[in-house]
């Protein structure tokens, strides 16, 4: 049987004992082909790994039709399996410390992407929902795909946004596939499924478990080149995501907020210990264009600025090259008190860098 044998795969998953490093590992020593249900104990225990009672766990093993009916139940709902060994298996996510040996997916194909995170709290703030559209809708625009949980709040304003725009998101679930949570978001799950994809590494069925959403998170940061948190309390799912995204060597950024407000207080503890402060897609590109799979040229937007007439004058004589303010007076024939007061307002409007 091949390594790409999904009900082979299935069933070892099904043991006792039979966790997904040791399920990995016991696959990719053995010669290709080799079914493990037909080792005996002392083959079986040459695999590293592999010690006499997980060897008797798959002695032991007579559930073989799981694997079948797990499958063609996939099959049926029109899901794809995707093992750890199949070329489409996320080229991020494999990079990752034990990654899932198997995933269920719906939608479009899983793809090598240059995908962001962005997570947050289930009780998002008004302004935290804006900021969630804006930058999502923004990563969106530039071709990134938006990678999030599903979940209440920013997940969900994160999801909209990139559907709104038309752009690919990813969601993935801490439950069965067949198994939307929180309810009211089997519609936006279907939107999903037009140009994007959910996954899940958990078998049909499972339910939301509170124990399933820390592996969850784990994939979510583990598909993304970085992750975002826009609001997140000190006890918030969304820091667990950062930290993964730290183990995982990713990029973390976070939303600042206000230093009173108890849904920043999770992102302004992530900046204090060096996440990227960000107001937008653009500090995000920029930090991860080096590593992306496709590289965004132009990433700074053309901004029209409200500038009066000696304003634009005073433009056109800066360049790239210093200049004293005495020599801009002269060029400009003004006094240096009226220059320094137009540079000032000019500053304000981010018309100079």
């Amino acid at each position: 049987m091949s390594r790409t044998d999904h009900t082979l795969i299935l069933n070892l998953l099904n043991l006792p004992r039979m966790g997904r490093q040791r399920v990995r590992t016991l696959l990719s020593h053995l010669p290709e082909n080799t079914n493990p249900f037909d080792l005996d104990m002392g083959e079986l225990c040459q695999t590293p790994g592999i010690d006499i009672k997980t060897a008797r766990a798959v002695l032991a093993c007579k559930d073989f039709d799981f694997g079948l009916n797990e499958a063609g139940a996939c099959m049926d709902k029109g899901y794809r399996l995707v093992s750890f060994w199949d070329p489409d298996y996320p080229v991020l996510l494999k990079k990752i410390y034990d990654p899932p040996i198997i995933l269920y997916t719906r939608g479009r194909s899983l793809l090598a992407e240059d995908a962001i995170a962005v997570v947050g709290t289930r009780t998002m703030t008004p302004c935290g929902r804006n900021t969630t559209q804006t930058i999502a809708g923004e990563l969106s625009q530039y071709g990134l795909t938006v990678v999030s949980g599903l979940a209440r709040g920013i997940d969900t304003a994160a999801h909209r946004a990139t559907v709104g725009n038309g752009g690919r998101t990813i969601a993935v679930f801490g439950s069965g596939l067949d198994v939307v949570y929180p309810a009211e978001n089997r519609k936006l799950a279907d939107q999903i499924c037009e140009k994007g994809t959910i996954i899940t590494e958990f078998p049909l069925a499972t339910s939301p478990y509170r124990g399933n959403f820390p592996q969850r998170n784990r994939i979510i940061s583990g598909l993304c080149h970085g992750s975002l948190v826009v609001e997140a309390g000190d006890k918030s799912g969304a820091i667990l995501t950062a930290f993964n995204a730290v183990e995982q060597s990713r990029d973390v950024f976070a939303v600042p907020g206000r230093i009173t407000d108890k849904k920043s207080r999770g992102c302004n503890r992530l900046i204090e210990n060096g996440a990227v402060p960000v107001k937008g897609a653009e500090a995000i590109i920029r930090d991860i264009n080096p590593r992306m799979f496709k590289l965004v040229t132009g990433v700074q937007k053309k901004i029209n600025f409200d500038l009066s007439r000696e304003e634009k004058m005073i433009c056109e004589h800066l360049d790239h090259d210093p200049i004293h303010v005495d020599d801009l007076a002269k060029a400009v024939s003004m006094d240096i008190s009226s220059i320094l007061r137009l540079l000032l307002k000019m500053e304000l409007k981010n018309a100079l860098q």
